[in-house]
C-alpha cells in the first residue's frame, strides 16, 4: 500500500524522538486515521504537524501582504523584471 504519510528527511538521519502523551480514545483515533492513510501513527503526526505549520505560515504571509497593501507600503514589480534579473 502506498504510504500517504511519507515525509522527506532531506537525506539526513532522524535522530530525535519526541514523545506525546494521549488518552486511550485519542490513541484509538490516531490508529484509525493512520490506517486510513496507510502509515504509522508517528508518520501521520509528523505529516499533520508540518502541514499545519505550513498553513499557518501561509496565512501569516497573506496577512502581512494584505496589511502592506492596505497601508500603501506594498512594493511590486513586473514579472518581466524578475525574469530578466534571473536570466530566464
Amino acid at each position: 500500500m502506498y504510504d500517504k504519510c511519507m515525509t522527506s528527511t532531506g537525506g539526513k538521519d532522524m535522530s530525535s524522538v519526541i514523545s506525546v502523551r494521549v488518552s486511550d480514545a485519542e490513541q484509538e483515533l490516531l490508529n484509525k486515521a493512520a490506517s486510513i492513510y496507510g502509515c504509522g501513527v508517528s508518520s501521520l503526526m509528523k505529516r499533520l504537524v508540518f502541514e499545519k505549520l505550513e498553513d499557518e505560515y501561509d496565512l501569516h504571509m497573506i496577512e502581512e501582504y494584505e496589511k502592506k497593501k492596505k497601508d500603501g507600503t506594498l512594493k511590486t514589480r513586473p514579472a518581466g523584471e524578475l525574469w530578466a534579473e534571473l536570466d530566464l
